[in-house]
């Protein structure tokens, strides 16, 4: 899980989860539902991802592949640039940052 932005918040804000299988969700931390979800790959210099907010609008078309830019790379910190040249920076959020929504016992 990373918070998003240009200090770590990993209590309240915008957060991505990064899955193992090659998707992951857009977040509003400490216990928003997924907002968007998207496919991503590590390419070394980039991470390639699809765009697509729920409810899924145009869903039967391809999506287009876009790539942010990794200028910095850590265990803890990640700064990307996105195709339109904005800074996108992520730090790391122990998985305990996302709570359940109200009202639900888990996830």
């Amino acid at each position: 899980m990373w918070s998003l932005g240009e200090t770590a918040s990993c209590e309240s804000g915008p957060a991505w989860v990064f899955f193992a299988d090659g998707y992951y969700a857009e977040v509003q931390l400490p216990d928003g539902a997924p907002a968007a979800l998207r496919i991503w790959r590590d390419e070394g210099d980039a991470i390639a991802y699809t765009h697509a907010h729920m409810p899924f609008a145009g869903h039967e078309r391809p999506m287009r592949v876009r790539h942010l830019t990794i200028e910095e790379r850590s265990s803890e910190r990640l700064v990307t640039r996105n195709y339109r040249g904005v800074a996108r920076i992520f730090h790391r959020c122990p998985a305990t940052s996302l709570k359940a929504p109200k009202g639900q016992s888990g996830h």
